[in-house]
């Protein structure tokens, strides 16, 4: 039956069954805290405890998707795999000269500063 929620009833890491100090300090190692997703991961838990667990399913889903995008790529690698194909596609119709730019760097090899902006020093 559809409720109308968006983030899953099953969604159990909002917060522990039993709150103690050995859980808060196994918490913050496990957080993205610090991380490229710390923001997303942040601004959802920000609106969840606004609305609380039950609403915030239904209108913290922005932020849920952000979250999950930021830890899964998967719109990335998409976008990535369709500039490739019409790369593909614009050089066996003749149109560019090669289907990839020379010296461009090898997967794994480029690692963008994700904290370039937020220095200390």
């Amino acid at each position: 039956m559809a409720t109308g929620n968006r983030v899953s009833e099953n969604y159990v890491t909002l917060s522990p069954v039993v709150k103690t100090p050995i859980g808060d300090t196994f918490s913050v190692p496990l957080s993205h805290q610090g991380r490229p997703c710390g923001f997303f991961e942040s601004q959802f838990f920000r609106c969840m405890e606004a609305y609380g667990a039950k609403l915030g399913r239904k209108y913290c889903d922005l932020e849920h998707r952000d979250y999950q995008e930021c830890l899964t790529g998967d719109k990335q690698k998409k976008r990535a795999d369709a500039i490739a194909c019409q790369r593909r596609k614009l050089y066996m119709e003749g149109k560019i000269d090669a289907p990839f730019v020379e010296n461009h760097p090898e997967p794994g090899q480029h690692k963008p500063d994700y904290f370039q902006w937020n220095r200390s020093n």
